[in-house]
């Protein structure tokens, strides 16, 4: 009975631990993501918004959220690296979206700043990605 109020980042956790790509994918599959992305006043349409990324450990990764509310934390925390004119959107998407949408080369950092982050490398969402439900 405990495993269907365990959390999706602690079952995610564990998962992850466990290089177990095929249940990463079951829990992407019933989940949700809000990624997040800024532009400035002087962004023009042509480049349009960057997506959140980050390198942690010579790492190229893709920064998401597993919710509304840690996005939103994460946003707050970091307050003073954003200029006066930056824009910060939030956009949601479903776990097969967000493994579809994921750039070449990347691994995935869920959470950033907060004490259930997650990182999966890209050796194991290329897994994640190739591996059906």
């Amino acid at each position: 009975m405990s495993e269907s109020t365990e959390s999706l980042e602690s079952k995610l956790a564990l998962a992850i631990e466990q290089r177990d790509a095929v249940l990463v994918r079951q829990l992407f599959d019933s989940a949700e993501f809000v990624l997040l992305t800024m532009s400035d006043e002087e962004d023009d349409d042509e480049e349009g918004a960057s997506v959140f990324s980050t390198d942690l450990d010579g790492m190229d990764l893709l920064v998401a959220f597993t919710n509304e509310q840690a996005a939103g934390d994460f946003v707050h925390s970091m307050e003073e690296m954003y200029e006066e004119g930056d824009e910060i959107e939030g956009y949601v998407l479903d776990g097969d979206a967000l493994l579809q949408y994921m750039p070449p080369e990347h691994g995935l950092y869920l959470n950033p700043e907060s004490d259930e982050s997650l990182v999966i490398d890209q050796e194991l969402l290329d897994l994640v990605q190739k591996s059906q439900a």
